[in-house]
């Protein structure tokens, strides 16, 4: 569960537990004081579907699969697909009086089943939801189109509204207003937060979906246009035991007065937690604005208060609440981002220094294989000049040209290993007797002979051919010998190489370049090679290599 899951949860219990609260209180008030009729219970209808709409959100958010998951996602758009429908018929009656013949709600019931249908069968066709798991979701064509219908019909009930605000007088017109705002403010919160339209609209985007909040500023116009404005016929209900507990500290200011404020608003008051750390009152800056505002600021607690400040007719409508919590985790969450961030430039360092490795690594293997290629062609041509200073002048010109062909063919065996070693691909022992051919010419007697069965990668028998070949390189070079034994030995799990010759040997042996590089070579691969001299007048490479099982 991430910090992420943990601050959207919490921040959907913060508001929408007291707001369901409140919501079915303030009904509750209605329905049992107010005047029985079709108005009053198609306004209940439309308040169940805003509650229906907070469980199911409630519910899903902590649904412990995506089946529950789901499920409440048809529970909440069950409400919401006849929506529609249902304002559309609250605005009729509140213009006519009398509510809509059926010829006029059955297609629009008819509509809204087959939208709620759609839904409901998602995993059928995925028009909807084009994605939908436990983890999160995203929209198919269907919910632009459904959307889009809502809408229609939730614009026509506006409409009718408006329509009654210019054809009635007095309080209905007022009323008809704030049956328009009711729907429209929630409503359009949703919207927005959905298509992402508050950056363009307002210039800020909020961190979560605001339409609890606005629901809640909906409800508080209703439950003031009830009490003060005879909404409903007059309930006697007090305003201040419906509203004086929630967690929002509340403040309607109408022509310049305070038109209510509850007790949540008053202890905030008292407490200082509406005075920034200047002592400058947070409700002063933002009631004088005409634009909806919403601001974070220290108090002189060094508590962190939300003001929500939204200009409505005459007057403005104000909502503070306490979001240290909320601001604590954010904080959090900002620490952790540069913990992030400090991760991952020690990461980019690592990064660059194991390139640089590499790159070392690459240098050091093309140093060991130009060491290798160079002083091989180097002692056969020296050898040959030898042979060629002591021939008749019928032999040197030969001599001379082979000579000259090893050194010449120096430089592409090194651009070729450099590479990829074309002879791969070839039998071992062949490649061995290959080598062993370039040397005929040379005085040095070489015989390569093989036992066994031979079971060796294509990487390892490369090891071996280069690890022969600076072998004879290095009997040339030292050790005055007459014949070289290349001897290949496999075994069910090794292979061994064996690369003796009959010269002076070597007691005190001094690792230069091209012995380490054989060493090298053979560990990378999980082998070993081992030097020593046989006897008094012989040296030995003894290399073993793990064989293919």
């Amino acid at each position: 569960m991430n910090e992420l899951f943990l601050y959207q949860s919490y921040y959907i219990v913060l508001y929408h537990i007291p707001i369901l609260f409140l919501l079915g209180f303030i009904n509750t008030l209605i329905y049992l004081k107010a005047k029985k009729s079709a108005f009053v219970t198609n306004f209940l209808l439309l308040q169940s579907i805003l509650a229906l709409w907070m469980i199911s959100k409630l519910l899903k958010t902590f649904a412990p699969d995506v089946t529950l998951k789901f499920f409440f996602v048809i529970c909440y758009y069950a409400g919401v697909s006849f929506l529609g429908p249902l304002f559309i018929r609250f605005a009729y009656i509140f213009t006519k009086g009398n509510p809509p013949s059926i010829k006029i709600m059955a297609p629009l019931y008819i509509c809204s089943f087959f939208m709620f249908l759609a839904v409901a069968t998602n995993p059928l066709h995925y028009l909807f939801y084009s994605h939908f798991d436990f983890s999160g979701d995203s929209f198919g064509p269907f919910f632009y189109a459904y959307q889009a219908v809502v809408l229609l019909m939730l614009l026509t009930g506006v409409f009718l509204c408006l329509k009654a605000y210019f054809s009635f007088s007095g309080q209905k017109r007022i009323h008809a207003i704030f049956f328009s705002a009711s729907i429209l403010i929630p409503i359009s919160a949703n919207i927005l937060y959905i298509f992402r339209l508050f950056k363009p609209v307002f210039g800020f985007s909020p961190p979560f979906d605001i339409t609890p909040v606005s629901a809640a500023i909906s409800l508080v116009l209703l439950a003031f246009a009830t009490f003060r404005l005879e909404l409903f016929d007059s309930l006697n209900v007090a305003l201040e035991k419906a509203l004086s507990n929630v967690p929002q500290g509340i403040l309607l200011i109408g022509n310049g007065k305070v038109a209510y404020k509850n007790r949540t608003f008053q202890n905030m008051i008292q407490n200082g937690s509406l005075r920034n750390a200047n002592g400058v009152s947070l409700i002063e800056f933002s009631s004088g604005l005409d634009k909806p505002q919403n601001l974070v600021a220290q108090n002189i607690k060094n508590e962190y208060i939300r003001v929500i400040s939204q200009p409505i007719a005459n007057g403005t409508f104000i909502s503070c609440m306490n979001i240290t919590e909320i601001q604590t985790i954010i904080e959090q969450l900002k620490l952790k981002n540069k913990e992030l961030d400090s991760f991952y430039e020690k990461i980019s360092q690592q990064a660059q220094m194991q390139k640089r490795l590499v790159a070392a690594k690459i240098r050091n293997a093309m140093a060991a294989e130009a060491h290798d290629v160079l002083g091989h062609s180097l002692i056969l041509a020296l050898s040959l000049l030898e042979i060629a200073h002591a021939a008749d002048d019928s032999k040197l010109n030969a001599n001379l040209r082979k000579a000259a062909v090893f050194l010449k063919d120096s430089l592409p065996k090194l651009m070729e290993s450099s590479l990829e070693n074309r002879k791969r691909g070839k039998d071992i022992l062949l490649r061995l007797k290959e080598l062993a051919g370039e040397l005929s010419d040379v005085s040095v007697g070489i015989e390569v002979s093989a036992s066994g069965v031979i079971r060796i990668s294509s990487e390892s028998a490369d090891v071996i051919y280069k690890i022969c070949r600076e072998s004879i390189t290095n009997a040339l070079r030292h050790s005055g010998c007459s014949k070289i034994d290349v001897i290949l030995k496999g075994g069910n799990n090794e292979t061994k190489l064996f690369v003796i010759d009959d010269g002076r040997g070597c007691k005190n042996i001094k690792k230069g370049m091209g012995m380490e590089g054989m060493e090298q070579r053979a560990r990378l691969l999980g082998g070993s090679l081992y030097c020593r001299t046989l006897g008094e007048n012989s040296f030995c490479v003894e290399a073993t290599l793990p064989a293919i099982i």
